[in-house]
């Protein structure tokens, strides 16, 4: 199956580490954006895999402008989710943009589905993607989505674990743990 897996998203340079490992260079992407009148701050986890662009966000001063685009994944030993950076754009200023769009199998989650936080009460679940990676073997990612809104809380119950799912929304992280996930805007 081809899932959707996209990620478009803007924010400035913050260099977790100048170390660059055999396969990938990490860095998080600090995003802007208002909420209730003040200024929230994200710091999205990313990854460059393509050994360009890990040069080229090397070479980039903390905080410089930047569009990323990618995919989600998570780490095969934590399970933390990640932006696994495929391009990457220096941007004359800083234009907000984060945008995700999903598709795999409903994975409903047991351990803390339900939560609230300053934007209200949440139910959590995972989007199920299964592809074969290039050596052949087979890679399993659960990404990590929030439900704020009632209506599409409403929806996420009408489905079953293992249903096709179709999600749209922004990347985000938790103010409390950091932890990153997709907030929900859209389900089907």
């Amino acid at each position: 199956m081809n899932y959707e897996n996209s990620v478009i998203l803007s924010g400035l340079v913050h260099h977790l580490s100048r170390k660059k490992t055999d396969k990938h260079f990490a860095f998080s992407i600090r995003h802007e954006n208002l909420f209730d009148g003040a200024t929230r701050r994200d710091f999205l986890n990313a990854r460059a895999f393509p050994e360009d662009v890990q040069e080229k966000l090397k070479a980039l001063e903390e905080n410089t402008p930047i569009r990323v685009k990618g995919s989600l994944r998570t780490s095969t030993g934590s399970g933390e989710l990640f932006l696994a950076v495929s391009e990457v754009e220096v941007l004359p200023t800083l234009e907000l943009e984060n945008s995700v769009k999903l598709s795999g199998f409903v994975h409903l989650v047991k351990a803390q589905a339900e939560g609230e936080t300053g934007l209200g009460k949440y139910v959590r679940f995972a989007v199920r993607q299964e592809t074969q990676e290039e050596h052949g073997h087979s890679r399993r990612d659960f990404i990590v989505v929030r439900v704020y809104d009632k209506a599409l809380r409403e929806v996420l119950a009408g489905k079953n674990s293992d249903d096709p799912v179709e999600v749209e929304g922004t990347l985000r992280s938790s103010r409390g743990s950091g932890v990153n996930y997709v907030m929900c805007g859209g389900l089907r």
